[in-house]
């Protein structure tokens, strides 16, 4: 168990399912602690959720699971790569819900597919076809992040939202940096390799450490955007970031 982090909680609303309690810190990784007892929802998770309730006010929900109840919200169009995580187990009964999975070339093949096959450098969607994405923990695993930017601002109809976390919290570097050398077709390591858990029993090769300037990525792809931060009693919890980019 780890041990090398200050304590910490703090009282407030599960965003997600609405259980108000004590959000114990557990871990080290602020963005991966300080879990709900009641749906197990991670404090990004939640921010995450709370970003996407700020985006729809309007509707008056005061939480995911309020939301997905909203007439409004079920005529949307989403898309969310990824199979793992609180979103998809309100999400998958919308009637315009899409996931996505990333599949090592050699299982493209294989049918059926759980869950069908994309590449966020590539998606295989027609232009302006959502109304919001979601993206947890996934753009630091994509080869050329800059690429998928661009993408998913293609797939949003204008207006449209991309709520999405990577690892970033306060306080934030200044420069993004490449892990990996994706200028040709192999991979070139350009620092030691550096893996994440995929939620499969696998894992994911990092190859972005983002900083502040992934604005300038995001506004060169399309978008409007800000980073949105917890607002609690705890100085620590507030440190973790969301963000949220609108497309122009």
């Amino acid at each position: 168990m780890e041990t090398d982090f200050e304590a910490d909680s703090y009282f407030g609303l599960c965003s997600i399912c609405g259980h108000f309690q004590e959000f114990k810190r557990s871990a080290r990784s602020i963005r991966e602690t300080y879990r709900c007892a009641q749906c197990k929802a991670l404090l990004r998770e939640r921010e995450q959720a709370q970003s996407i309730l700020a985006c729809y006010d309007s509707l008056r929900a005061s939480t995911l699971s309020d939301l997905v109840e909203k007439t409004e919200f079920r005529h949307l169009h989403i898309y969310e790569p990824g199979t793992i995580g609180p979103f998809r187990r309100l999400f998958k009964g919308l009637p315009h819900y899409q996931q996505s999975d990333y599949y090592p070339e050699e299982q493209r093949s294989q049918a059926p597919l759980e869950v069908p096959h994309q590449s966020l450098e590539e998606l295989g969607f027609a232009d302006a076809s959502f109304d919001l994405v979601i993206t947890s923990d996934i753009l630091e695993h994509v080869r050329k992040p800059e690429r998928a930017f661009a993408e998913i601002a293609r797939v949003l109809k204008p207006g449209g939202y991309h709520v999405f976390t990577v690892p970033l919290q306060e306080p934030l570097p200044a420069k993004t940096i490449a892990r990996v050398d994706t200028s040709g077709d192999t991979d070139k390591p350009l620092l030691p390799e550096y893996y994440h858990g995929n939620g499969k029993g696998g894992r994911s090769l990092v190859y972005t450490d983002f900083g502040a300037d992934i604005m300038d990525m995001l506004s060169s792809a399309g978008f409007v955007s800000h980073l949105r931060r917890p607002s609690t009693a705890s100085a620590i919890v507030n440190r973790a970031i969301t963000i949220v980019s609108k497309r122009v």
